[in-house]
C-alpha cells in the first residue's frame, strides 16, 4: 500500500464522519473492556498472592508430615527437626526462614473473649520473611516476651486498647495454660483471615505455654518465581519427614482462580473481538454497497481492483487505530488509577471474601503486554472483517458498478 492509497483511505473515513465514528466506537469499546478485564483480573490475583505471600504464609511453608492432618504442636517440628529445616534453608542461599508456632486457645479481655488462633513467631527471624511488622498502625511490634500484637478488629469486639492487659488459655501439654500479656501493638493487615482470628506472640512464650519446644512450621522467603525450584530443593534434602508446600499450595483457591482465569481469558477475548469485528465489517460493507458507483469510476479511469481493496483494507485499519488508542487509553487510565489507588472492597464484600484470604483493597495490574496484546488482536480482526468487503471491490465490474450505482 503506497501513500496515496493511504491518503484516499484516510479521506474516506472522513466523508462520512457518522459511519467513521461508529467504527471508532465499537473497536474502542471492545479495546476497552479487553484491556480492563486483562489489568483486572490478574492484578486481584496478584493481590491476592502478594498479600498471602508478603503477610501471612510466605512463599513456602515446612511441616513435620502429618501435622496438617491434626495440627497440634506435638506432631509438629521438634527442636532437631526444626534447627535440620533452617540449616536446609539457609543453604538454599538467597532465601530466609523463620520458625512459628501456632496453637488455638482463647482471649480474654476486662469486657469479653473469643476463640483466637495464637502463633508465635521469633521476632528477629519474621521480618526477613514477611511484612507484617509494618502494619502495626499503632503501637509498635513484639520486641519482649509478655507482649502481644492484636488486630484492630479483635480490639474492637473485646474494648482492649495499647498497654492493656489480656490473657491468653491454651491447651498445653501438661492441660489448659493461662498466661497474661499487654498489648503493644494493633495491627491492621487488610487480610480478614488474620485481622479476625489472630494473635501474636513472641515464640518463646508460645513455647511456654503449649510445652512443646520445636515448631509448628517454618515460613520461609525466596525471590519471585524460585518457589517451585526452592521446592523441590528442600524436599529432595529434608525427605519424607517433612512436607514442603508453596504459598498455592496452601490457596488450592488462588491456584483455581490463575487456572480458571486462563480458561475465561481467551473467550471472553475472542467473543470482544468478534463482536467488534462483525461492527467493523457490517459497517464496511455498507460503505462499499453505498460506494459501488464511486468504485465503478474509479476502475473506469484506470484505479486497479487491487489498490481499491488496498483503500477498503486501510480504512478498516485506520478505524481499528484510532478505536484502539481511545479505548485502550482510556482503559490503561482507568487500571493505571486501581493499580495506584486499588479498589476497596468494602466492608459487606470484604466479610463474604475473607475466608479466601482476599485483601480488603484490591489492586489492578498494568502491563505493556496488555496493550500490545489487545492492539495486535483489534488490528488483525479489523483486517479480517475487512476481507470479505476489500474482496467484494475487487470483484466488480466497471460496468456493472455504474449501471448498479
Amino acid at each position: 500500500m503506497n501513500r496515496t492509497t493511504a491518503r484516499m483511505a484516510w479521506r474516506n473515513l472522513w466523508r462520512h464522519p457518522q459511519r467513521t465514528i461508529l467504527m471508532i466506537a465499537i473497536v474502542a469499546f471492545g479495546s476497552l473492556v479487553i484491556v480492563l478485564f486483562w489489568g483486572m483480573i490478574d492484578g486481584f490475583i496478584a493481590s491476592m498472592t502478594d498479600a498471602q505471600v508478603s503477610l501471612d504464609q510466605g512463599s513456602l511453608q515446612v511441616f513435620a508430615t502429618g501435622y496438617r492432618d491434626d495440627p497440634v504442636p506435638v506432631h509438629g517440628l521438634d527442636p532437631k527437626a526444626l534447627d535440620a529445616a533452617l540449616a536446609a534453608v539457609d543453604r538454599l542461599g538467597n532465601a530466609h526462614g523463620s520458625p512459628r508456632l501456632t496453637a488455638y486457645g482463647m482471649l480474654q479481655s476486662a469486657y469479653g473473649s473469643t476463640g483466637i488462633e495464637i502463633r508465635g513467631i521469633d521476632t528477629a527471624r519474621e521480618p526477613e520473611v514477611t511484612t507484617f511488622h509494618r502494619h502495626a498502625p499503632e503501637g509498635r511490634f513484639l520486641e519482649n516476651t509478655g507482649e502481644i500484637l492484636i488486630s484492630r478488629y479483635t480490639a474492637r469486639n473485646l474494648d482492649v486498647r495499647l498497654g492493656e492487659r489480656v490473657v491468653l488459655l491454651v491447651q498445653g501439654e501438661g492441660g489448659a495454660t493461662s498466661r497474661p500479656f499487654v498489648a503493644v501493638g494493633l495491627y491492621d493487615s487488610g487480610l480478614q483471615s488474620l485481622d479476625q482470628s489472630t494473635v501474636f506472640v513472641p515464640i518463646g512464650d508460645a513455647r511456654s505455654m503449649t510445652g512443646w519446644d520445636g515448631a509448628t512450621s517454618v515460613a520461609i522467603s525466596v525471590p519471585t518465581g524460585r518457589d517451585d525450584s526452592a521446592k523441590a530443593a528442600l524436599s529432595a534434602e529434608l525427605g519424607t519427614s517433612f512436607e514442603v508446600l508453596t504459598h498455592l499450595d496452601l490457596n488450592p483457591l488462588i491456584r483455581d482462580m490463575i487456572r480458571i482465569s486462563v480458561i475465561e481469558m481467551t473467550p471472553m477475548i475472542l467473543i470482544l473481538a468478534l463482536l467488534a469485528g462483525f461492527g467493523v465489517a457490517n459497517t464496511a460493507l455498507f460503505s462499499v454497497i453505498e460506494r459501488t458507483h464511486e468504485f465503478g469510476v474509479m476502475m473506469s479511469v484506470g484505479m486497479s481492483r487491487r489498490r481499491m481493496s488496498q483503500m477498503i483494507l486501510a480504512e478498516s485499519m485506520f478505524a481499528s487505530m484510532i478505536g484502539f488508542l481511545v479505548g485502550g487509553g482510556a482503559s490503561y487510565l482507568i487500571i493505571a488509577y486501581l493499580a495506584t489507588h486499588g479498589w476497596n472492597l468494602g466492608s459487606a464484600l470484604a466479610e463474604m471474601t475473607g475466608s479466601m484470604g482476599m485483601p480488603t483493597i484490591l489492586h489492578a495490574s498494568i502491563s505493556g503486554w496488555y496493550w500490545l496484546g489487545s492492539f495486535s488482536v483489534v488490528i488483525v480482526t479489523g483486517l479480517v472483517a475487512a476481507w470479505y468487503p476489500a474482496r467484494r471491490v475487487a470483484a466488480l465490474e466497471p460496468t456493472v458498478a455504474l449501471r448498479e450505482g
